[in-house]
């Protein structure tokens, strides 16, 4: 018996478990199939041919994407509208030879067409007409016979069999920017075909009005050209007949001529960020920056520099982009999820509606993109993007800050890090949704979260900002003998900045004064696994030391540091600053901030310090909370119920509280 064939009642059956990348899709283990045949040779021909058609199915599902990318569908759109331009001037010029050529008819005739594919675009190829494209076409113009034209012009194209489109058209379409020709791929061709002769057929005033964008500066640009030296003409190689045969062009030669869509871009993009996450190179912050940074970069091409082959990418196009990056961009684009779907001139507008001193993002965060840009451009040279391998990103750097690094930021002076713990939220606040705000006199209102112990653990810790506020509750280690510590590394919520920010910190002892193991307790005992969940929100991707801030800012404010830059990592250099003060040893500091050595001597052969050491060293440290009355562990009203914060946005949520590590 064949296999995945059996007989059952005289009749042949197929049966076949689904592929692993199809299982998931079906809700039982085996798909089942009568052939409706008794004989056995064209039961296994057919059960051939399903297996066939299983397995390409499989392929098609093991993909990475299928779904067409913006820049694809873009090149789609381009493609369609200069195709169908071209037509329809061609038929212009030919219009326009005979003696009776009446303009003002030949425009109604394409605006009659344009409103036909308006309703192809706006409904499908079942498209009808609707009593509000009627009134619009009214507005426009039309008395009711140009209507009924209308009509009767797409009822033609369906007696014709040209809606929906032929086939062979949108594979064709499909093909150009090597998409997947799945089902949906089709739908959204078909729909792009539509929508491409609409916007054909609605520049009519290029056809019979003359207005042609491109003839602006043309005689200018003829005129130079002629004073232009004259191009050599091409020598003409003379064969004779004991020259030997010479050898047939190179692969690398045949490979550079074939045209690579500039779609593809995003191809190699997402092929890199695979690689490098399953190697653990990339985490998700950097895929998405990767991501994020050639979308962009395909869009400026296509929309700005018009160069829709990956290989006609040179430095001018790409210096170009670094240009529109420092001069003409938002500083903070990408912060909305809106700037994704602008065009290049929409994200130009954008700047200009803010001050000058807002367009361009900053040096490191250029660099960064040039980085990431440089991966790609090597991955993309190394399968064939020959083009991308002579770019020298490194030229169009940034150039690096001057003067010394320990000058590069604000200093927060002692005095005033110790204003900040006089501040309400640490004495006595007004409410729990007023923690910056004085409470009545007489009153010791304190409520215990991440605005009142993730500052002070900054001042006895060092850690970065994001470092704490990612905390998890597991990751405060109290079983280590006398000396309770964090454990600082890559957790379910958040990264860690390279490899030697994973280390462990003491404790200070009035950090523990102040009840944190007792907080600390209390958050476990309701199910939670975040140590803040104060600050987390199912409604958005942001750091939770974005929210912390916010709310930290106000205090900051209260306590007279309002210069900007003075902000949590100002004081985090503050406890590096102390502690040099105090003489503890760059090695000793390096290993409570998370930085590295210099050479083979601080790192190869340097074992960290003891929690004990560390211990002394943090100990050092002037005491800013000493003022400070430790009180009852006393939680926000809303984590205790283990509610969604207030300030979230259940709508916009993005993930729940279990996927995230709020709860247990």
């Amino acid at each position: 018996m064949a296999a995945h064939i059996f007989r059952r009642n005289a009749v042949y059956y197929w049966r076949r478990r689904p592929p692993r990348p199809l299982a998931s899709f079906f809700s039982r283990p085996h798909l089942f199939l009568s052939l409706k045949t008794t004989s056995r040779a064209t039961a296994r021909r057919l059960a051939v041919q399903l297996d066939l058609i299983l397995e390409d199915a499989a392929m098609l599902a093991e993909r990475d994407t299928l779904d067409l990318s913006s820049s694809q569908i873009e090149t789609m759109l381009r493609a369609v509208v200069t195709n169908h331009l071209g037509k329809l001037e061609r038929v212009a010029f030919a219009a326009k030879r005979n003696p009776d050529f009446d303009v003002q008819q030949a425009r109604l005739d394409d605006k009659k067409a344009f409103w036909t594919y308006a309703l192809l675009d706006a409904q499908g190829p079942g498209a009808y007409l609707r009593r509000e494209e009627y009134d619009q076409m009214v507005a426009d113009g039309f008395s009711a016979s140009d209507i009924n034209d209308v009509w009767e012009h797409l009822c033609l194209l369906r007696k014709n069999g040209l809606v929906p489109t032929k086939p062979h058209v949108l594979q064709r379409l499909l093909e150009d920017v090597e998409a997947v020709p799945t089902a949906m791929n089709f739908d959204i061709a078909q729909g792009i075909y539509y929508r491409g002769l609409k916007l054909a057929l609605a520049s009519v005033d290029r056809r019979y009005g003359g207005n042609r964008v491109e003839d602006a500066g043309f005689v200018d640009r003829m005129v130079l050209a002629q004073s232009d030296p004259p191009v050599p003409p091409p020598a003409v190689a003379v064969v004779r007949d004991n020259d030997p045969p010479h050898d047939p062009p190179k692969q690398e030669t045949l490979l550079a001529r074939t045209r690579l869509p500039m779609a593809s871009f995003e191809d190699f993009t997402e092929k890199l960020i695979a690689a490098n996450a399953k190697q653990e190179h990339w985490d998700g912050k950097t895929q998405r920056q990767v991501r994020n940074i050639s979308k962009l970069f395909v869009k400026f091409m296509l929309q700005d520099q018009h160069v829709e082959d990956l290989h006609s990418v040179n430095k001018a196009h790409v210096a170009a982009f670094v240009d529109f990056l420092n001069l003409d961009i938002y500083v903070n684009y990408g912060k909305s999820s809106v700037d994704e779907g602008r065009s290049i001139g929409e994200l130009r507008a954008v700047a200009l509606t803010h001050d000058k001193s807002t367009r361009g993002i900053t040096g490191d965060t250029l660099n960064r993109h040039l980085g990431n840009l440089g991966q790609v451009f090597n991955f993309a040279a190394a399968r064939g993007a020959t083009a991308l391998a002579g770019i020298d990103l490194a030229k169009l750097r940034a150039k690096g800050k001057k003067g010394r690094a320990r000058n590069a930021r604000a200093k927060l002076p002692l005095e005033k890090a110790a204003a900040i713990f006089h501040a309400p939220v640490f004495n006595n606040c007004a409410a729990w949704d007023a923690l910056d705000k004085p409470g009545l006199d007489g009153q010791n209102l304190v409520f215990h979260c991440a605005l009142y112990f993730v500052p002070m653990l900054i001042f006895y810790t060092g850690c970065r900002r994001e470092e704490l506020c990612g905390l998890m509750v597991d990751d405060v280690v109290i079983d280590n003998g006398d000396i309770p510590y964090l454990h600082i590394a890559k957790n379910e919520q958040r990264r860690i900045k390279n490899a030697q920010s994973q280390r462990n910190i003491p404790l200070h002892p009035d950090v523990l004064r102040l009840n944190f193991l007792a907080y600390v307790e209390a958050i476990k005992a309701l199910g939670y696994r975040l140590l803040f969940p104060d600050i987390f929100s199912p409604s958005t991707s942001s750091p939770m030391g974005d929210r912390f801030y916010k709310d930290f800012k106000p205090v900051l404010e209260a306590a007279g540091v309002t210069e900007k830059g003075l902000g949590a990592h100002a004081v985090r250099h503050l406890f590096g600053a102390q502690l040099k003060k105090k003489l503890v040893a760059k090695e000793g500091r390096s290993d409570l901030l998370g930085h590295g050595g210099d050479g083979e001597t601080d790192e190869r052969y340097c074992e960290p310090h003891e929690i004990a050491t560390l211990l002394q060293f943090v100990m050092m440290l002037p005491e800013v909370t000493a003022h400070l009355q430790p009180d009852a562990v006393r939680l926000l009203p809303w984590v205790i119920k283990k509610e969604v914060a207030p300030f979230s946005q259940p709508t916009r949520a993005k993930r729940s509280a279990r996927n995230s590590g709020v709860a247990g």
